[in-house]
């Protein structure tokens, strides 16, 4: 993406005045319709912490990659590939399960005090095997992270290389993603406290992006819905996409869906008989792709650093971005 890209004026407006009412000192954003830019803001470049995007645009597109070559099985124990991770109900528990956030495991630990007790990453890793189920896997969905840095060790396990290492090679490099790294390789300190105690690079958090690299990611799951992928096989990316059948959950494997009347998505977007998927960041970052209209929105904000997350204003900045791109394309 370069200069002279265009800009939707309601997004643009929209963006402004979430900066001026302080709800974040930056906010830039990127919307493709069909692999087309549609809105480009001036800083779609600049480098910003997407915190839990990382799941999907790291993590769940990796798991993705494997699945289509054979060398992951979504329903196989995630103790096979994670041997320590065993007893306590813990050898039931799935890959599709922890992708799905129905694996049972609680939704956050401060495994980071355990590395600045001296431990470093190896103390995160041996609070993670031990980490206590909080419910039988697939009786409940319950958002969280201990799942995601689990995943993040399956995948150096099964890849044999680090995660940035395999991020870089299989999905950035080669769709072009030039700005997107993790806080370890970047030098940068990553905003999420367990990730910076395993070293700047984890399953659920760590990685650094901008909004026209978000946007590309997204429009690589796009592509693939439709069958046209660039990495992403087809029939895996459905699956990826279809809602996870634990009761009450509204997650797919790696995305999210629209909860009706509280969703960032706004009330325009994800309308369509195929819905739409996406994912939000604790620092005011998200990602949504509305199937029908064939978009990738990318936000990016730095939200949660001037001073502390303030969850209702960011929800409402984010309803009111998606709802601006939606009246500037005709849709709803």
């Amino acid at each position: 993406m370069t200069g002279g890209a265009p800009e939707l004026p309601g997004v643009t407006r929209v963006l402004g005045e979430g900066r001026g009412r302080g709800v974040a000192r930056v906010a830039e954003a990127v919307v493709l319709r069909r692999g087309r830019p549609a809105h480009e803001s001036p800083g779609a470049r600049r480098l910003l912490d997407v915190a839990s995007l990382t799941k999907p645009m790291a993590t769940a597109t990796l798991c993705a990659l494997l699945v289509a070559e054979g060398r992951l099985a979504l329903d196989a124990p995630a103790s096979s590939l994670l041997p320590r991770f065993t007893g306590g109900g813990r050898d039931a528990v799935t890959v599709r399960q922890l992708l799905a956030h129905a694996s049972g495991l609680p939704a956050w630990r401060p495994f980071h005090e355990r590395a600045a007790a001296g431990g470093g990453r190896a103390a995160v890793e041996e609070a993670l095997w031990a980490e206590p189920l909080e419910a039988a896997p697939g009786r409940r969905a319950l958002y969280g992270d201990p799942g995601y840095m689990l995943l993040g060790l399956l995948l150096e396990r099964l890849g044999g290389s680090p995660l940035p290492r395999l991020f870089a090679e299989r999905v950035a490099g080669p769709l072009g993603m030039r700005d997107t790294r993790f806080a370890s390789e970047l030098g940068l300190e990553v905003n999420d406290e367990n990730a910076r105690a395993m070293g700047g690079a984890a399953g659920h958090a760590g990685l650094f992006s901008s909004a026209a690299d978000v946007a590309l990611l997204g429009e690589e799951w796009r592509r693939a819905l439709e069958g046209a992928g660039r990495i992403l096989d087809p029939s895996v990316a459905r699956e990826f996409a279809r809602r996870d059948a634990t009761p009450g959950s509204e997650r797919t494997l790696g995305w999210d869906t629209p909860s009706p009347g509280t969703s960032s998505l706004g009330s325009r977007l994800g309308r369509g008989p195929l819905g739409a998927i996406g994912h939000l960041g604790y620092t005011g970052c998200s990602l949504w792709i509305d199937r029908d209209a064939g978009l990738a929105c990318a936000l990016l904000t730095d939200h949660a650093i001037p001073g502390g997350r303030r969850a209702a204003e960011i929800l409402a900045f984010r309803q009111a971005f998606h709802d601006a791109v939606a009246e500037g394309l005709g849709i709803g």
